[in-house]
């Protein structure tokens, strides 16, 4: 049996699918306005986008073309807008991001948008951030490491603007009324169109000769549209800043997104007016700054004189200028003691060693046992040479005979009638040999 709905719920089934498939959400939309309206108290804004293609569609009805073009109900509630550099109003070409749902009170499909851009502006942004990456690549982004501080009292301020514009006119004004001493060199350059990135670039390159003597170059204009602000995301303008051998600073009125100037600026001021605050000090205020250090400096040096003249008359009314020898006695106390202690040291070792000598042994006990194991020692040795000597074996009968004054050991070598020597024990006798 077929089933049965009621309006509302076709409508509900109808969003549940529309949202359960990922082709229609986080989709970009591309068409153009042809209604628009911002409730005023809700700040909601409703946008009736129509597709742009249906003008190419071929003729129909005979040769005449059809106004019929496809369209979309846009939501872009409050809480989801950002702030745009371009006006949002019929009759322009824009691109939507969100995600397409069912209105139940119209039963009719609609897109919640989250962001808007101008049709083209995708590759813009890509053209840009192409320039970012080549420049951070190259070290001309400046960091905090790397940024220049600004001048603290610069001479001489130099200044790339449109001559006679407000941006230029405000920078004077700041000047003027924080820091009339400085000098001001205008360097005219065209701020806005084709030829306003040349135009910049010769004028950084102009107010950064010597002969113009400027310790701070400002650059930059007032706000406008993205369109009029792009000079200052030219390639060209933002190499001749980051090498610019003057602390610069960008000072471009912009509105949402920074343009690349402020990255490789030394400071980034969001107006020129701005810029001129952070260049011109307030002179009235580095006065008063002046006349609190040199009150401070006075006042510690008024203290200090105070603090020397007490101890001066603390030290004037000491004893010892009548009583010089104050000056010693403490002095001459502490030798005392210092000898007292050194004569009590020096008898306490005398002492401690005197015990110890006390405790050793007699030097002519020392001597005594040395000749008695000296002796006992030399008898041995004699006992033993006694032992081995040749008397020895005499004594128990033996001889020894000579032969013209050589012992004789072999009766062979003897001759006869030679004559030999025979000693004895005791005393010796002549032979001849038969």
């Amino acid at each position: 049996m077929a089933q049965n709905f009621s309006v509302g719920e076709i409508s509900r089934i109808l969003d549940a699918k529309i949202k359960n498939t990922p082709e229609l959400q986080d989709v970009w939309v591309r068409g153009e306005i042809t209604s628009y309206q911002k409730h005023a108290s809700s700040g909601h804004i409703y946008i009736t986008l129509s597709d742009t293609s249906a003008s190419n569609a071929p003729p129909t009805n005979g040769g005449r073309t059809s106004n019929n073009r496809a369209t979309l109900r846009c939501n872009y509630f409050r809480f989801a807008q950002t702030q745009l550099t371009f006006e949002l109003k019929a009759g322009i070409e824009v691109e939507l991001f969100g995600s397409v749902g069912i209105y139940a009170p119209q039963s009719s499909y609609s897109l919640t948008v989250r962001r808007v851009q101008k049709v083209g502006a995708g590759d813009l942004l890509k053209k840009l951030q192409d320039i970012r990456e080549r420049l951070l690549k190259e070290g001309l982004v400046k960091t905090a490491e790397t940024r220049r501080p600004l001048p603290l009292l610069p001479r001489r301020v130099g200044i790339v603007t449109g001559a006679g514009t407000a941006a230029f006119r405000d920078m004077l004004k700041q000047a003027v009324e924080r820091y009339p001493n400085a000098e001001v060199v205008l360097a005219p350059a065209q701020v806005q169109g084709e030829d306003a990135p040349r135009s910049i670039v010769a004028a950084i390159t102009e107010i950064q000769k010597p002969q113009w003597r400027c310790d701070v170059v400002i650059v930059g204009r007032g706000g406008g549209s993205a369109e009029d602000l792009m000079a200052f995301n030219d390639e060209a303008v933002c190499r001749a800043m980051a090498t610019c051998p003057l602390p610069i600073v960008s000072a471009v009125g912009h509105q949402i997104d920074h343009p690349i100037s402020d990255d490789v600026a030394d400071y980034a001021a969001a107006t020129p007016t701005d810029a001129a605050r952070a260049v011109f000090p307030i002179v009235e205020d580095l006065r008063q700054k002046v006349l609190q250090s040199l009150k401070r400096a006075s006042n510690a040096v008024e203290g200090e004189l105070r603090v020397l003249q007490e101890r001066f008359l603390r030290t004037s009314e000491k004893d010892f200028w009548e009583k010089p020898y104050v000056l010693v006695e403490e002095q001459s106390r502490w030798l005392d003691e210092l000898e007292s202690r050194l004569h009590y040291t020096f008898n306490s070792i005398v002492q401690t060693t005197t015990n110890s000598l006390q405790k050793l042994t007699p030097l002519s006990v020392l001597i005594s046992q040395k000749i008695r194991l000296t002796r006992a020692g030399f008898e041995t040795t004699a006992g033993r040479f006694e032992a081995f000597s040749p008397m020895a074996t005499l004594k128990r009968g033996y001889s020894v005979v000579y032969s013209q004054g050589k012992i004789v050991t072999d009766s062979a070598k003897l001759k006869k009638g030679e004559r030999i020597e025979i000693r004895l024990a005791k005393g010796g006798a002549t032979a001849e040999i038969l």
